[in-house]
């Protein structure tokens, strides 16, 4: 797994984004489990890699794991962004809202 610690510009968004290369369970809804591939995290939200079509709005939780966190971390987001990159590849975006954002302040400490 290689994770890099930079991050894109704060051009269009509150927070800095950070690349990653990682796997995360998704639950979608009535507790369909799927696996999401990172390619970039934030306080506020992530970004990655399905092989599924996803409704923008739908609302589905997240498990974020090490090296994000020592203990595993769930959380609801909404997906705000589903879009058909190639045959059977969805790029989508998901945002867990003002109230419900993660501290990533240990994760950019260990330099990861």
């Amino acid at each position: 797994m290689a994770i890099r610690a930079d991050y894109f510009s704060f051009n269009k968004r509150e927070y800095a984004r950070f690349k990653v290369e990682a796997y995360a369970p998704l639950y979608l809804k009535n507790n369909i489990k799927k696996a999401l591939k990172l390619k970039d995290i934030s306080p506020r939200g992530v970004g990655g890699l399905i092989d599924f079509p996803i409704q923008v709005g739908e609302e589905v939780e997240i498990m974020l794991l090490y090296p994000f966190f020592e203990e595993p971390v769930k959380r609801k987001a909404k997906v705000v962004r589903c879009k058909e990159i190639n045959k059977n590849t969805w790029e989508v975006g998901l945002d867990f809202g003002m109230d419900n954002k993660i501290d990533l302040t240990d994760y950019v400490k260990r330099g990861k």
